[in-house]
């Protein structure tokens, strides 16, 4: 046990070191952070995307129930006039029973069905609500490690085509795009530091950093990529900054800061925009649906060892 304490003691000097070299590397880039004016809200509509799944392995095959849900907030005078949601606001879940998948290809693949769940029902709620911004919950396109094995690769082209036409629609009708990352790991905005002299640490992600750097109703500049930019964004006094991507030709940059921290920041250590935390409340899978939904298929598939619970799941002891 003392072993253990010497170990954590440690862990947590080396974690006091890294955070002090934080802010001093802070401190120098300050000058990057750039006030953010809230956009009134006045006859204006912020909609969410959002998805949830669940999943379980059994034998010989893998259960998945997923599925989206926008919610749309329309706001007049300061507050919130009007929730619309999309398709529902009790969307029923769409299973997925695969068979034969490695468990990388498992994973790949419920990760792939949930964003074309999520594209699919932000292209239908674009159409149909026309808001002024669209959320998505995430990034503006597929992470690098979502490019799947080439069994899964039929998948991964039709959530491309997906984001194609979600960036298509948006532009044409004039509609904001832009996907919020909730608990971002990257650090570009660190690497981008790193490479104008600032001396950030070599393990540090960009929320953290920036933790130090912007105070609330602070962003950092733009960042280009194909198509789209990344800007990071303090909402709430106590929460750390939002990763925001989003598209330049849809609305201009002050905007979209603007309107963000308008919607969100509500809740001092909580600044995730109000709309899209109601598009995760309606989208979320709990657990019981799928011991409802397995339990009903293993019944119906009684004798087929395919449909065996894993033997982890029924040791005796």
């Amino acid at each position: 046990m003392d072993q253990l304490v010497d170990t954590v003691r440690s862990i947590a000097q080396r974690l006091a070191a890294t955070d002090a070299q934080q802010r001093e590397a802070a401190a120098a880039a300050k000058r990057l952070a750039v006030r953010v004016e809230p956009v009134p809200l006045h006859d204006v509509t912020v909609a969410g995307v959002d998805g949830g799944l669940v999943k379980r392995s059994l034998h010989g095959m893998d259960c998945l129930l997923v599925r989206a849900a926008a919610a749309s907030f329309h706001y007049r005078d300061g507050g919130v006039a009007q929730v619309r949601y999309y398709p529902s606001r009790f969307p029923p879940p769409q299973p997925e029973v695969p068979e034969g998948l490695s468990e990388g290809e498992w994973q790949s693949f419920a990760s792939l069905r949930r964003l074309r769940e999520e594209t699919g029902t932000a292209i239908a709620a674009l159409e149909a609500l026309r808001p002024t911004v669209l959320l998505m919950d995430g990034l503006l396109a597929p992470h690098p490690l979502d490019r799947p094995s080439p069994r899964m690769e039929a998948l991964y082209q039709e959530v491309i085509r997906n984001y194609t036409t979600l960036y298509g629609l948006a532009v044409r009708h004039g509609i904001g795009l832009a996907g919020i990352v909730e608990d971002s790991r990257s650090a570009v905005f660190c690497d981008f530091l790193r490479g104008q002299g600032v001396p950030v640490p070599a393990t540090a992600r960009d929320t953290s950093f920036l933790s130090f750097l912007l105070d609330q109703g602070e962003r950092t500049p733009p960042m280009a990529w194909p198509e789209v930019e990344t800007f990071f964004l303090r909402t709430a006094r106590d929460d750390r900054p939002l990763r925001v991507d989003y598209l330049p030709k849809t609305i201009p940059l002050a905007r979209l800061a603007g309107l963000l921290l308008s919607v969100s920041g509500q809740h001092k250590g909580y600044g995730f925009p109000a709309p899209l935390i109601e598009a995760d409340q309606v989208a979320k899978l709990a657990e019981e649906e799928m011991d409802a939904f397995s339990s009903r298929l293993v019944a119906l598939c009684r004798g087929l060892p395919g449909a065996l619970r894993l033997r982890r799941d029924q040791r005796p002891f």
